[in-house]
């Protein structure tokens, strides 16, 4: 006789809540709107035409269906746009009687609460959650629910069978990728490794593999240590060649550097241990030191090109006090009219002045800063519903919220990104991402999006 197999525990929701403390309204009473006939008022869609009740605890209208499948939906408006900010999740869904997917929708639709932050009934529903988790019944429920069974001999067999095949598979892929670009595919940490990428390990720096191979600094490690691979020396502790020598100090640390293809600290502690002083220390000369003190520090570093620091330095070392906001530059009649004409950057630009003594100054004299409003343009207004609104703000110049708003303002739904065709993914990979988003009339940022999702390797005049 068969016996019949135990049967892993299903988890369920959180323990010990009943369902009226679940899906309780901390901010009702909430009331449909009364209407018999005619339209509503459509926070997104904007006037659509009143359809029928729902059967739900609380009544809500949808608006009339237009075509011949399908509802017309719920419509956002009154008391349901409070819940959706205020209320939780789980509640909206109880009495309004929706899905969890429709009042994530509703809340992505009207922005009325980020993905980072929580309504005050979601809030609370976390902090009885987190009360009844500390409970022992809850404790052992949750162990309970988490312990799984002992698979078969053959069931290990099967799983171990699939997942060597499955890596079988994605190491001829990453093989045959190389073989037919000559570039080594993006790589995750499940990705094998190839014998191509191992003869590198030996040869190149770490931070070269990184960049060569696409793979982590703790997977190329990692993988050397398993090869019994030395480590390969860093180029800071190569040894000093004569002719790099005499680079020390003839110019700036970072120039050196550059040019030598050295880091900025292995040429400073070589120049230090040589005792070689560097050359961007150039003597205060008279000229230079009667500024100091009359100005403030960062006007004399600004003149005199160099760092506010020396400049303090070189202040306290001649006893000369700070420089005193009474012997700061007098505002005129004239320069006091400009304020508020224009944004603070290029009244600070036309006046010679400071951004923050200009606005220090707008703020005092109580100037109200002048707003930015670009207008809008039919070429502008063409651009709105045709995609989606992150795409339109990039291609306008402007923000998400203003072409947002603007589009409500005058009653265009929302737009969506143009989709890719089976002959424009063709074109990936056969030129440049410049001249395919040309050619397609993309951006180039959405090409190149595109192409790493299908891992199309970057074109190459050198490819074979």
């Amino acid at each position: 006789m068969n016996t019949p197999k135990p049967q892993r525990p299903r988890r369920t929701g959180p323990v010990l809540l009943r369902e009226e403390e679940r899906c309780r309204l901390l901010f009702g009473p909430y009331e449909p709107p009364v209407v018999k006939r005619g339209f509503l008022v459509d926070e997104v869609r904007g006037q659509v035409p009143f359809g029928y009740f729902t059967n739900a605890l609380i009544p809500w209208p949808k608006a009339r269906r237009s075509g011949k499948s399908g509802s017309g939906g719920h419509v956002l408006c009154g008391d349901l746009l409070r819940a959706l900010a205020h209320e939780s999740g789980p509640a909206i869904c109880h009495y309004w009687g929706v899905s969890h997917s429709t009042v994530v929708n509703w809340r992505r639709l009207l922005g009325l609460v980020s993905h980072t932050q929580r309504t005050e009934g979601a809030q609370r529903l976390v902090k009885l959650g987190v009360e009844l988790a500390k409970l022992p019944q809850s404790r052992e429920k949750l162990a309970q629910a988490h312990r799984g069974l002992v698979l078969s001999a053959r069931h290990k067999a099967r799983f171990h069978s699939a997942m060597h095949q499955g890596w079988r598979q994605r190491f001829k892929a990453r093989r045959a990728a190389y073989q037919k670009t000559g570039r080594f595919p993006q790589a995750t940490k499940s990705d094998p490794w190839i014998p191509e990428e191992e003869k590198l390990l030996s040869q190149l720096p770490t931070g070269e593999l990184v960049r060569v191979l696409g793979r982590s600094t703790r997977s190329i490690q990692a993988r050397r240590s398993l090869q019994g691979i030395r480590i390969r020396r860093p180029w800071v502790e190569k040894l000093w060649e004569p002719h790099e020598l005499r680079w020390l100090g003839t110019d700036s640390d970072r120039v050196i550097a550059a040019r030598l293809g050295r880091t900025l600290f292995s040429i400073g502690n070589k120049r230090r241990k040589l005792s070689i002083p560097a050359a961007t220390c150039p003597y205060w000369t008279a000229a230079e030191e009667a500024l100091v003190g009359k100005l403030s520090d960062a006007e004399v570093a600004r003149r005199l090109g160099r760092t506010a620091k020396a400049v303090l330095h070189r202040r306290i070392k001649l006893g000369m006090a700070l420089f005193h906001m009474k012997n700061r530059r007098s505002w005129s009649a004239e320069e006091v009219a400009l304020l508020g004409t224009d944004v603070d950057a290029k009244i600070a630009k036309k006046l010679g002045r400071s951004l923050q003594s200009v606005a220090l100054k707008r703020r005092v004299m109580k100037i109200p800063v002048k707003p930015v409003l670009r207008p809008w343009t039919p070429e502008d207004l063409a651009v709105l519903g045709t995609m989606s609104d992150v795409e339109a703000a990039r291609k306008l110049g402007r923000t998400v919220l203003s072409i947002s708003n603007q589009r409500f303002k005058c009653g265009i739904k929302a737009g969506f990104n143009r989709r890719w065709t089976a002959a424009e993914e063709k074109l990936l990979g056969t030129m440049s991402d410049q001249a395919v988003a040309r050619k397609l009339g993309r951006e180039v940022g959405a090409v190149q999006g595109r192409r790493n999702r299908l891992r199309i390797p970057i074109y190459s005049t050198s490819r074979p």
